[in-house]
């Protein structure tokens, strides 16, 4: 981040400083250094959230509301809405924008797609794409998702969170994870119970979401 950046070259000055200067003067200059510290924390400050989901069976909507508890939790203005109600929304207005699907065949579902492909055409047009891909200061993203991997387990799900991660990094957001979460599979009791994952029944359960979090709380406060 700038801010640490900024951090460490104040601290090498102040060694330098140490055998260059009187103590009154580095007294100064220390004050000075814990100044600046304080204005860059409130420039740089990080306040606003957004979750866009997509949910089928209601557990990416589970993690959703999880994470915005974390967020909100970790001091932060969180907005949540679905796919279907983000057509409009401008992704550069936050500083942290979550983004949650679920995984159908190893694929997102295709409001998911949908959604990825008209943003993806938009901020190309509008020339925010770049190559190399190049960051942009405090505009970071995470990406969730849930799956049953009743086949091939977390396999199934990756190839999703890859996807979903590419766009952000298009746009030049710093993907700050990608969270893989079980869910249960709903509507075939024996995927639940006889998948690689066993036996996932009411995943994601109080336990799961409680981990969730506890993790974007700690997140918030990495940024």
């Amino acid at each position: 981040m700038l801010t640490t950046m900024i951090e460490r070259s104040l601290r090498i000055f102040l060694k330098i400083a140490v055998k260059l200067f009187s103590p009154r003067r580095l007294r100064k200059w220390q004050h000075r250094f814990f100044l600046v510290k304080q204005v860059l924390k409130e420039v740089l400050y990080m306040n606003k959230a957004l979750i866009i989901y997509f949910s089928n069976t209601g557990n990416t909507r589970k993690v959703a509301l999880a994470i915005k508890k974390g967020l909100e939790k970790g001091g932060m203005e969180v907005t949540v809405m679905k796919v279907s109600e983000a057509k409009d929304v401008e992704l550069y207005d936050y500083d942290l924008v979550c983004f949650g699907s679920p995984v159908i065949h190893s694929l997102p579902p295709p409001p998911v797609f949908k959604y990825i492909k008209m943003n993806e055409d938009k901020y190309r047009d509008d020339g925010e794409v770049h190559l190399c891909s190049p960051k942009i200061l405090n505009k970071n993203a995470l990406v969730f998702c849930t799956y049953s991997g009743p086949h091939c387990g977390i396999n199934e799900a990756l190839p999703v969170g890859k996807y979903i991660r590419q766009f952000f990094e298009h746009l030049g957001f710093d993907v700050k994870g990608e969270w893989y979460e079980v869910g249960e599979f709903h509507r075939w009791k024996t995927g639940s119970i006889r998948g690689r994952l066993g036996d996932i029944r009411g995943r994601p359960n109080a336990d799961d979401l409680a981990l969730v979090e506890l993790k974007t709380t700690q997140l918030v406060r990495s940024l």
